[in-house]
């Protein structure tokens, strides 16, 4: 048996690092393919709590006739007070989300009585049609269904 010369035993630590190298590289990739498959399954959960979330919303909103009655009247009365007086939107948001939560709600945005409230009270400021668009536009973050409900809460008065 021929012994080993000296050039071939310096290209056994390089083939080991050849080797290494090929399995970190390996296990980097599936390290990275694994955490994509957790980031999927993230936004998968995430998505099914959004809409869980949102049923909730509409289950835990209905109030009970008189309740919601109020709970227009005040709105609408706040939007028109705050309308007439130039309150910045982000300051309307947050004093509205402290109304709904003393009526017991807690997803005032996805109720449709926040939003007839408010047309109702941008009718009661008297704001004419090109203000009416812009606030439709600004309160509803352009969502067609609530843009609607603050229309014909504005057309009712």
């Amino acid at each position: 048996m021929r012994g080993f010369g000296p050039a071939r035993v310096a290209l056994v630590p390089a083939l080991f690092l050849l080797v290494g190298c090929s399995i970190s590289t390996s296990l980097s990739t599936s390290s990275t393919s694994s955490q994509s498959a957790s980031d999927s399954s993230a936004s998968s959960s995430t998505s099914s709590d959004s809409s869980s979330r949102s049923s909730e919303s509409s289950s835990r909103s209905s109030m009970g006739g008189r309740e919601r009655d109020r709970y227009l009247q005040d709105v609408r009365s706040y939007t028109a007070a705050n309308v007439r007086g130039g309150v910045p939107l982000e300051t309307f948001q947050k004093e509205l989300g402290e109304l709904a939560r003393a009526h017991g709600l807690t997803h005032w945005e996805d109720d449709e009585t926040t939003y007839l409230g408010i047309g109702e009270g941008l009718s009661d400021a008297a704001v004419g049609t090109a203000q009416l668009e812009m606030y439709k536009t600004s309160f509803s973050r352009s969502d067609p269904a609530k843009k609607q409900a603050i229309q014909r809460g504005y057309d009712t008065r």
